[in-house]
């Protein structure tokens, strides 16, 4: 190891009931970036060190046939600390749950009032919740689970378009797969974007998804108008390259344009208009990285009149422009 090789020191919560990939994905991604990071100059790279931790104390925690040996919370000054998800039947299960989780609440609380990142996702978002660490703060969780937090957490500022959502210190994820995208976050922050987007691609998968709208089932959210939003979203999924008005998506969905945008707000948590920007961008990051056609090409696919327009929207939701995405990302201008 090299002497000006930095370590940064990421812990895992494990528990009775963890779900498993939630501790074992971030494991597999960081041992990639730090396979990553042997092509860098010395000077510019840190070693990930994992550590599974338990708020049980040191010890081997078994969880549905999967033995994990931990370490007590405080072994090492951790830089950034990962909570399971965990893993229920229902959101009956769910509480039930929560309630036996004690001690991980009390170490989550001690934990929050370090400098170190806490990260945490799907229903890892309700365990961090139930803890009392979330009031006023902006996260996110699994869009299924939605309903399940505004009525649990009502003081909690859920966003649950986001697939990866930061405020201070924390850093929120979506559904059990996300997991990929926070260990990517970290990733990011102490080894730069370049080798972020490069851990992503060694392990197949998309490093700049934004949003769970393209995941969100939407017939399945009880209580909450499904018919009319599942006729909604096929309606706009198919207008993605064509202009299009709340008058005329409110009338087939034989609806007001009024209630449409309440129960896109209550079930999503965001309007058609905003609904429809995220998949037209998620279109444009798919156009630009899979294929060689021009701006003014990918802006008549999503939509959009000029590549001016096309820029505004995708810089709102990536903080880039489609010409600096393709350049950050090292693809073909």
């Amino acid at each position: 190891m090299s002497p000006t090789q930095r370590i940064v020191h990421i812990g895992v919560l494990v528990f009775p009931g963890c779900v498993k990939s939630g501790a074992v994905v971030p494991h597999d991604v960081l041992r990639v970036a730090n396979l990553l990071m042997h092509s860098r100059p010395a000077s510019q790279r840190v070693r990930f060190e994992t550590h599974w931790v338990s708020a049980r104390g040191k010890g081997s925690v078994n969880v549905g046939g999967l033995s994990f040996e931990t370490v007590a919370p405080d072994a090492y000054s951790l830089d950034a600390l990962i909570v399971a998800g965990v893993d229920h039947g229902d959101t009956d299960n769910l509480t039930e749950s929560l309630t036996g989780l004690l001690p991980e609440q009390s170490m989550l609380r001690v934990f929050a009032q370090n400098e170190g990142w806490l990260l945490f996702g799907c229903s890892g978002t309700c365990l961090v919740a139930r803890a009392g660490l979330l009031d006023g703060h902006r996260v996110t969780t699994s869009w299924w689970l939605s309903d399940y937090c505004r009525r649990h957490f009502p003081d909690v500022q859920l966003q649950t378009e986001e697939i990866v959502l930061q405020d201070g210190r924390y850093v929120s994820s979506a559904g059990v797969t996300s997991y990929f995208d926070l260990a990517l976050w970290i990733v990011g922050q102490y080894a730069g974007a370049d080798v972020r987007q490069l851990a992503a691609k060694m392990l197949v998968m998309d490093g700049q998804r934004t949003s769970q709208a393209p995941y969100v089932a939407a017939a399945v959210l009880d209580g909450q108008g499904p018919v009319v939003l599942e006729r909604a979203r096929r309606w706009l999924n198919r207008r993605l390259d064509q202009a299009w008005t709340m008058g005329a998506l409110a009338q087939h969905c034989h609806t007001s344009q009024r209630t449409l945008l309440r129960r896109f707000q209550a079930t999503l948590g965001m309007s058609p208009v905003q609904y429809v920007q995220q998949l037209r961008v998620e279109r444009a990051k798919a156009l630009l990285e899979s294929t060689q056609l021009s701006l003014e090409s990918i802006t008549g696919r999503c939509g959009y009149q000029d590549v001016s327009t096309l820029s505004k929207v995708f810089k709102r939701w990536t903080q880039l422009t489609p010409r600096e995405y393709r350049v950050r990302f090292g693809l073909r201008c």
